[in-house]
């Protein structure tokens, strides 16, 4: 008998975490945040370049699939906003391949696999840094890959976690970072 297919999923953030789904909603909401921020901030000098630059990145988003992205919101405090986003993209793996050997061919790292209450989480790290006046920025993308509960299926969700610090940032904010990441994953379920 075949298993019944999941009807979507399910993850938790923390208080204070925006979804923007990648179509032109999502795109316009975004660019109205980011607007709103960059006027308080005094500089509408910038507010071009921030349209630009999330029309570019919602392009690219679009072209890999991206069904969604989280975002942290900027605090009531004037503290920044995490320096962190999630995306979640639907993947398919080629014909003849399952959903973790795909996963594996075009990891970035080695892939390290976790067996949760939810089933086989698949993980992978790796990390860039910027070049010329961005040399101190290092950005660390953590790959997760949780396939369908069907046996052999070829298709599963991707959880990309993006984090980017510099040179400088205490090494227990990385970690802690590295952390809030592994644990939001650990949230994500399929749904009946």
């Amino acid at each position: 008998m075949a298993e019944d297919e999941p009807g979507g999923f399910s993850i938790l953030f923390p208080p204070g975490w925006t979804r923007y789904f990648i179509d032109d909603e999502g795109r316009k909401a975004l660019i109205m945040r980011m607007s709103s921020q960059i006027r308080a901030l005094g500089r509408p000098d910038l507010d071009v370049e921030a349209r630009m630059l999330i029309s570019q990145q919602w392009k690219q988003m679009q072209a890999r699939s991206v069904g969604a992205v989280y975002l942290p919101d900027a605090m009531g405090d004037d503290s920044t906003p995490l320096p962190m986003s999630f995306a979640l993209i639907q993947y398919v793996a080629r014909p003849g391949a399952d959903f973790e050997s795909a996963f594996r061919d075009m990891a970035k790292g080695a892939v390290e696999a976790f067996d949760t209450s939810i089933d086989r989480i698949l993980r992978t790290e790796s990390e860039r840094r910027g070049t010329d006046e961005l040399a101190e920025v290092i950005g660390r993308q953590i790959d997760y890959g949780i396939a369908l509960p069907n046996p052999r299926d070829r298709r599963g969700m991707i959880v990309s976690t993006s984090i980017t610090t510099l040179d400088d940032t205490a090494p227990d904010l990385v970690q802690g970072l590295i952390e809030l990441s592994d644990t939001v994953v650990e949230t994500f379920r399929w749904r009946a």
